[in-house]
């Protein structure tokens, strides 16, 4: 991942950290969030709470549109000190670098665990923005509270897991061994049950049919999912037959971003052991 340059020095003086940040990405906001270092903007912060909602965003915070169409123009009134930015923007950054300086986290589609990307990321953000000691603090909370989780989900550990996004009632994504919710299984004592090699992003697209690979897994379908496709996979011989209609091998869970930061490690965690308790 980028390394992230230390706040600048002129003249042997140090330069404040930067105070205004704005965030084009949700994992990175919830990084700020949780460092105490909120951004005060962030594009797509209209659909936080459908896909995101923790840690809550602060009050005022202005939405700078969709990731893909950033305002430039409301972001420039703004007069941010710092934008933070990912690779998937790097065509209209040198447009964001009229405005303010930019600086680029790729934390996802890297091949590999989100995990040690993430965990530096943190640590990267806390020293731009003179937060370190917050930054420690916060991953030492995630490891704590993942680790509170361990023996709540322990009813889940009579078999391996299966993260799954329905797209429609036909397709979903299935996330695999380098996937966020991975390192979320991980941590918690419990076993991936997608045997396939995911993509660089950790999911693998496929039929429905796919899934039979995996007919020992306990099925955890994450909100929000198609209207129909949970009542044609009722209906589906390939459900039946793999027996993710019996009781208890499917298990729905409220959003929990899929491309987020540590927090969504920490929701998955709390969603997982809720369901266990009612297991």
């Amino acid at each position: 991942m980028a390394v992230l340059a230390a706040p600048a020095v002129a003249r042997g003086q140090a330069v404040a950290p930067p105070q205004r940040v704005a965030s084009l990405d949700y994992a990175i906001a919830q990084t700020l969030i949780e460092i105490g270092r909120p951004p005060i903007a962030l594009a797509g912060a209209d659909g936080w709470d459908k896909w995101c909602v923790e840690p809550a965003l602060p009050a005022g915070l202005v939405n700078l549109g969709t990731a893909r169409e950033i305002n430039l123009e409301i972001l420039q009134q703004l007069k941010p000190d710092l934008i933070l930015s990912t690779p998937y923007l790097e065509r209209i950054k040198p447009k964001l670098e009229r405005i303010a300086r930019v600086e680029t986290l790729p934390v996802h589609a890297t091949g590999s665990s989100p995990w040690p990307h993430l965990v530096e990321a943190t640590r990267r953000l806390g020293d731009l923005l003179g937060a370190r000691d917050e930054a420690e603090a916060f991953l030492a909370r995630t490891d704590a509270t993942l680790a509170g989780y361990r023996d709540r989900v322990a009813p889940f550990r009579d078999r391996p897991v299966l993260p799954v996004f329905f797209q429609t009632a036909r397709t979903a994504w299935v996330f695999g061994r380098n996937s966020l919710y991975n390192d979320g299984l991980v941590r918690l004592g419990l076993v991936n049950g997608w045997p396939r090699q995911p993509n660089a992003w950790g999911f693998s697209q496929v039929g429905l049919e796919a899934l039979a690979e995996a007919r020992e897994a306990r099925l955890i379908a994450f909100e929000p999912v198609p209207a129909d496709a949970l009542a044609l996979l009722r209906d589906s011989p390939i459900w039946q037959a793999v027996g993710f209609a019996e009781p208890g091998r499917t298990i729905r869970l409220a959003p929990t971003l899929a491309f987020g930061s540590l927090p969504v490690l920490t929701r998955f965690g709390r969603l997982l052991a809720e369901a266990a308790d009612r297991a």
